[in-house]
């Protein structure tokens, strides 16, 4: 018989014996995002290493022996071009490790992922949604939130029926939990590079219109998250927020528009004056606080009958 040296053929328990905890958190954090930076993983993982030059090495040690074992590849092209550093580069899962995940997810039936070189605006638009989950990581670590959760697509995906009775998908980019204090914060998350038009952002706003008015995630954990689009241009974020006011059939509380580097000293609230303050309601007199048991659920009553939705984006107190 003819020996098979593919690495791709191992046996799930030879392909397990070879990886640690921390590289399956790397596999797993590269399939939840498609695709992650070298500085990406660095920050995700390494970031407690005792100075950044020794945290980029031992990433780069570790993402190289997965790579030559089949786990992850990394494309052929670099954020910054050839002379970025190894720092720049790009990593997506391969075939040994697509296995090796779908062999540890408990959920029967899981597909196969295969490889594909992405299209220039996809990836940017992929590395700027894990730009955002790193940023929310990080200000974890410096103790100015507490991220509670996060979660990617398509695990954050909501399908719910409209009050037309048409079954919607609505696909956030991220769904994060903030907990700052005694109470938890609620967002959806939407990055922008302004590659699609105002009437396509737009459209999109109007499904998270529809999923509010339904009242399912009110129903389940008792606020609707924020919608916050975060955009780089800022005559785009002013034009956004102008044709949101300016439609009717929008409830403008629900959206915010800021650019990226403006999320998390809003989100902490360092937020400095010129960045505009969300608009929400209805607000508890005497602490501006927004308490899970003070929220209707929204959509439709037990008998049927549609009932004006509560719109707040923080929830329940935190735990203890």
């Amino acid at each position: 018989m003819t020996p098979n040296n593919r690495l791709g053929t191992m046996s799930i328990a030879t392909l397990q014996s070879m990886v640690t905890p921390r590289d399956m958190d790397i596999l797993r954090l590269i399939r939840e995002h498609r695709f992650l930076t070298t500085k990406q993983i660095q920050r995700l993982l390494f970031w407690d290493h005792a100075s950044p030059g020794a945290a980029i090495r031992a990433c780069i040690r570790v993402l190289t022996r997965l790579e030559l074992r089949a786990l992850i590849f990394k494309l052929g092209r670099q954020i910054g071009g050839i002379h970025a550093g190894s720092g720049s580069y790009i990593w997506g899962i391969d075939d040994a490790g697509d296995r090796l995940l779908r062999a540890n997810n408990t959920s029967k039936g899981t597909k196969r992922q295969r490889t594909f070189d992405p299209s220039p605006l996809f990836l940017a638009h992929t590395l700027a949604v894990a730009e955002t989950r790193v940023m929310l990581e990080e200000a974890g670590h410096r103790d100015e939130l507490e991220l509670v959760e996060v979660t990617t697509e398509p695990t954050n995906w909501r399908t719910f029926v409209s009050r037309g009775g048409m079954t919607q998908v609505l696909k956030p980019d991220l769904h994060a939990i903030t907990a700052i204090g005694a109470f938890e914060d609620h967002w959806f998350i939407e990055i922008d590079n302004g590659t699609e038009s105002l009437p396509t952002v737009l459209n999109k706003c109007q499904t998270y219109q529809r999923y509010f008015e339904s009242g399912r995630e009110q129903h389940a954990s008792g606020v609707f998250p924020k919608v916050v689009w975060l955009m780089v241009d800022a005559r785009r974020r002013s034009n956004m927020q102008s044709a949101i006011e300016s439609d009717k059939r929008l409830d403008e509380r629900l959206f915010s528009a800021y650019a990226p580097g403006d999320f998390l000293p809003f989100i902490t609230g360092k937020a400095t004056p010129d960045v505009p303050r969300v608009k929400t309601i209805p607000q508890h007199q005497t602490s501006g606080l927004f308490r899970a048991t003070e929220l209707s659920s929204g959509g439709q009553s037990e008998g049927g009958a549609n009932t004006a939705p509560s719109l707040a984006t923080r929830g329940r107190e935190a735990r203890e």
